[in-house]
């Protein structure tokens, strides 16, 4: 009996020191990362999100394509906008190591005070980039660490900026228009990201 006793608490004395060791290591990133300023950066549309029932639900109401009644139109269509799975959980586990977490919209800022609410457990910033350059100063300006996007612009402005890129597989369904050609860059890419 006493054997058996000596068993159980051996067991459990070992669970014990093997979580103080996980806590213990967690609760060093998320400090060091949280006092360092580090950051993720995430392009929303065709990245975090598949977006493109957003904007065909936009392009119902008919305003002229660029103009801020179209953007507010889309920027508050995000309901119909599906999540990714994969690219949400990487985004929350660097959440969890103390990371910030910051998405980049290509598109007009109208109307997203919703949609920026919908994400504020997750999301740090939101920023609205309508160049390219807007989105390399802010990327070299921060202190990113990583920058996940499916287009190969944001590969190359993580890559201007210095910042580590991470590609997500634009989803087959999307009509959204940009350059997407993974592995051209030799960067890596988040499998599963497609939607």
């Amino acid at each position: 009996m006493f054997e058996a006793m000596a068993v159980f608490f051996g067991k459990w004395t070992a669970r014990l020191k093997a979580f103080s060791m996980l806590a213990g290591a967690w609760g060093f990133l998320f400090s060091v990362n949280s006092l360092i300023g580090f950051r993720a950066g995430f392009e929303y549309d065709d990245g975090l999100v598949y977006s493109t029932p957003a904007f065909k639900a936009a392009e119902k109401d008919q305003p002229e394509a660029g103009s801020p009644d179209y953007w507010n139109a889309v920027n508050r269509s995000f309901e119909y906008e599906h999540t990714k799975p994969a690219v949400w959980l990487t985004a929350w586990a660097l959440k969890v190591l103390g990371v910030k977490i910051d998405f980049f919209c290509d598109r007009g800022g109208e109307g997203a005070d919703n949609l920026e609410a919908s994400w504020r457990k997750l999301a740090d910033d939101f920023y609205f980039t309508r160049t390219e350059d807007q989105k390399y100063r802010l990327l070299e300006k921060k202190r990113f660490i990583l920058y996940a996007a499916p287009s190969d612009s944001g590969i190359i402005q993580a890559r201007k900026a210095g910042v580590h890129p991470l590609r997500l597989e634009k989803s087959p369904k999307s009509a959204l228009k940009f350059d997407y050609t993974p592995g051209k860059y030799k960067e890596r890419y988040l499998p599963f990201s497609a939607f």
